[in-house]
């Protein structure tokens, strides 16, 4: 042990490390263990173990890990000092060890084919009904209602899938740094990664049949658009001398939230329209022809996106690798923060090509514009370059691969 005079953790060893774990260096670690007087039972790492009180008499000795690791007590706790490299290594082991339920189908996806295709085929025309049901007086009601509850689902499916998806990342990414502190761990621990990658990419398929790319990519030119210039009409006189400033809110709004979102621009209109709302309050005076002419201004913004993405319709696609980050947790508080906005998730399930998930290492094969957006604003939580094949020679998995491996060396300095 490094220390013996430094703070102590109580570890069950005999829970988290078994005979599988390959112990490399580490095996060669003496612990303090205990055992009956004549050796030959199992090794504890508490005098006052249950196991070990029937026993007339006992004795304690130092044991290498790699030899206790075979016989030692699964209900003992060992007193393992706070600056041993033992504890990081417990630690690397659970993580790769979690993989094992990761991998495993997840109650919070487990819907059936027909709920999945019924959940694409709403969400391909849009995130809420769009034509209101056919049907007598009597029965409209009901109607409608069948077919918001439908798109309810539909929507619930698609965050189901890109939460679990996300979870998964979080849990590949945690056994790849195990593996790269451990290097030794790499061959134990690459049927549990093999197991999860095709966990994430069933997950990643099942997000991507719920996604509109259309959407993804008219939403990649919103942080090119000029903010207009307000020109408050006569549909705007009962918003008062605030119009203007009104009005530049709501831009600001739809901007932000179109840029961030996956749904389609039509879909964001609430952001704009929530600003007026507030705005108005109780009021409703001039409040239908506000709003009516804020519809307009928003049309107007949606068709501007819309030309610019008609403007580079030829483009050619490029290769993009990006490094994918953990969804992040406050261990004060065990909130949840995403560094992924929906916008980036939903590119990320919808255009890729190949993966390498221990490092979290990414490439897709983007449209101009959404690689541009996303080359030119890529967020400080997440790398991203551009790959190219005719230059290299090299194929896309080894290209990833070599770029993975530089990228985590300029981190590291």
């Amino acid at each position: 042990m490094p220390s013996t005079t430094s703070a102590l953790r109580s570890v069950r060893l005999g829970q988290l490390l078994d005979a599988d774990v390959p112990l490399g260096p580490l095996g060669g670690i003496h612990l303090t263990c205990h055992t009956t007087s004549s050796g030959k039972g199992k090794l504890h790492g508490d005098p006052s173990c249950s196991m070990l009180r029937s026993s007339h008499a006992t004795q304690s000795m130092q044991v290498a890990l790699g030899e206790a690791v075979h016989k030692w007590c699964g209900n003992c706790r060992w007193p393992i000092p706070a600056d041993s490299p033992l504890l990081a290594f417990v630690s690397a082991v659970a993580s790769v060890t979690a993989l094992k339920s990761a991998s495993e189908p997840s109650p919070d996806t487990d819907f059936d084919e027909a709920e999945e295709l019924d959940a694409a085929s709403a969400l391909a025309t849009g995130e809420y009904p769009q034509q209101e049901c056919q049907g007598t007086d009597d029965d409209t009601d009901e109607c409608d209602q069948e077919a918001w509850d439908r798109f309810e689902q539909a929507r619930l499916i698609r965050e189901r899938h890109h939460d679990h998806w996300r979870y998964l990342h979080g849990h590949m990414l945690e056994s790849g740094e195990a593996v790269a502190a451990f290097p030794w761990l790499r061959p134990w621990a690459a049927p549990l990664q093999e197991a999860l990658a095709t966990a994430i990419e069933r997950e990643r398929c099942a997000l991507a049949a719920l996604l509109r790319p259309s959407a993804l990519l008219e939403k990649a030119v919103i942080p090119q658009l000029s903010e207009p210039e307000p020109a408050p009409g006569p549909a705007f006189a009962g918003l008062g001398a605030d119009a203007e400033r009104i009005l530049r809110r709501s831009w600001s709004s739809w901007r932000d939230k179109a840029a961030r979102s996956w749904t389609a621009l039509e879909d964001d209109g609430f952001a704009a329209s929530s600003v007026l709302y507030d705005a108005f309050g109780r009021r409703r005076k001039g409040r239908d022809e506000a709003f009516a002419a804020l519809d307009a201004l928003v049309a107007d913004w949606i068709a501007l996106a819309r030309e610019i993405v008609a403007e580079h319709s030829k483009a050619s696609r490029r290769l993009v690798a990006i490094k994918i980050p953990a969804v992040e947790r406050d261990a004060a508080y065990g909130h949840r923060r995403d560094p992924l906005s929906p916008w980036e998730a939903g590119l990320i399930a919808t255009y890729q090509v190949t993966a390498i998930w221990p490092a979290g290492a990414v490439a897709l094969l983007l449209p101009h514009l959404i690689a541009e957006r996303l080359l030119m604003g890529t967020p400080t939580s997440m790398s991203a370059t551009r790959l190219d094949l005719e230059e290299s020679g090299l194929p896309v998995n080894e290209l990833l691969r070599r770029w993975a491996i530089t990228d985590d060396a300029h981190k590291a300095l």
